[in-house]
C-alpha cells in the first residue's frame, strides 16, 4: 500500500504566498480520488486588524459544527456529507479509498485542512476514515453554502505533498 502524508499547513499551505493548497477528496468517474486544489490567489488585507495581512475569501458558506471524536475512532466508509472544509484542530485522521490504495495522513492542528466534496452526487464509493491517535480528535466541518465547490485549480491527481505545501 502507498502510503502518503500530506503535511497541509495552517489553513493548508500557502505556496509562494500565492495559493492556498489543500487535499481534496472528490469524485471522478463515480470513486472518490484525491487530488491536490489551489486556492487562490491571495489577496493584501484592508480589513481592520489584519491590514496589510495575506488573506483569502473562501467562499459563501452554508454553517459549522464542531465534533469530538473520541480515541481510535473509525468513521468507516462514507461520502462527504456536504461539500465542505474540513479542519481538523486536534488528533490524526487517516483517509483511504475503497477503489485505491493511497492513503493519507491528516494531522491535527495547523496542518489540518482539507476540502471534502466526494458526496453521494459524484461518488458511489466514498472514502474510509479511521483516527488513529490516543487523543480525541477535534474537528470543525465547514460546509459551503448549497453545495457550491469554490473557484479552485486542481495542481494534480493525489494528495498535495512537498513542496507544495511549504
Amino acid at each position: 500500500m502507498r502510503v502518503l502524508f500530506a503535511v497541509l499547513l495552517a489553513a493548508a499551505a500557502i505556496v509562494n504566498a500565492q495559493t492556498l493548497n489543500m487535499t481534496s477528496i472528490t469524485g471522478r468517474h463515480g470513486k472518490s480520488v484525491f487530488e491536490c486544489w489551489a486556492f487562490g490567489p491571495f489577496a493584501t488585507s484592508g480589513q481592520q486588524g489584519t491590514v496589510g495581512a495575506l488573506s483569502l475569501q473562501l467562499g459563501n458558506l452554508a454553517n459549522a459544527s464542531f465534533s469530538i471524536l473520541p480515541p481510535r475512532f473509525d468513521a468507516g466508509q462514507h461520502n462527504a456529507p456536504n461539500v465542505q472544509y474540513v479542519q481538523f484542530l486536534s488528533g490524526v485522521a487517516h483517509v483511504t479509498l475503497p477503489s485505491s490504495n493511497e492513503t493519507v495522513f491528516v494531522i491535527g492542528g495547523s496542518k489540518g485542512l482539507i476540502f471534502a466534496a466526494d458526496t453521494i452526487a459524484v461518488s458511489g464509493t466514498g472514502h474510509l476514515t479511521a483516527y488513529p491517535s490516543d487523543e480525541p480528535t477535534r474537528v470543525l466541518q465547514i460546509p459551503t453554502l448549497n453545495g457550491v465547490v469554490p473557484k479552485h485549480t486542481v495542481l494534480h491527481s493525489g494528495p498535495c505533498t512537498g513542496s507544495e505545501l511549504q
